[in-house]
């Protein structure tokens, strides 16, 4: 099991978190291949489709910049715990058009995002990860 102090988590992730910012993101596919384990797995949910590897995740990242442009993660707290590296932040965004069944509006929204992180051999390994969807969507569909 990998200890890591706050810093050195905050350097680990950092690349990882860059790819969210999407104006200033570099190459998604190497900085995940750098910063991921090659049997990396992300899960949002324990159905089926809800946890997905290394490809698949490269494909998800690399679709934010055609449906939300502008989107920024600003990480607002990390806590470390071993292997683990729980992250509390912020996504902000405009949709370039319909998103999740909501009309295009021009409209912006915030919205809190959690993740723990497994470090293995100075990667992560995997991330269980929640993003309040429902309140982007709230902001989005309102008057």
């Amino acid at each position: 099991m990998t200890t890591l102090d706050e810093s050195q988590a905050r350097a680990l992730i950092a690349p990882w978190y860059s790819l969210f910012n999407v104006a200033s993101r570099g190459d998604v596919k190497a900085i995940q291949e750098q910063v991921l384990t090659p049997d990396y797995e992300s899960c949002n949910g324990y159905l089926p489709g809800e946890c997905w590897g290394l490809a698949t995740s490269i494909k998800v990242v690399s679709g934010f910049a055609a449906s939300i442009p502008d989107m920024k993660f600003d990480i607002k707290e990390v806590v470390v715990a071993g292997d683990r590296v729980i992250v509390r932040g912020e996504v902000t965004g405009t949709p370039a058009g319909d998103l999740f069944g909501v009309p295009h509006t021009g409209k912006s929204f915030r919205m809190m995002a959690l993740d723990m992180h497994t470090i293995k051999d100075g990667k992560i390994a995997k991330t269980y990860h929640m993003e309040n969807w429902l309140s982007a969507i709230g902001q989005l569909r309102a008057k």
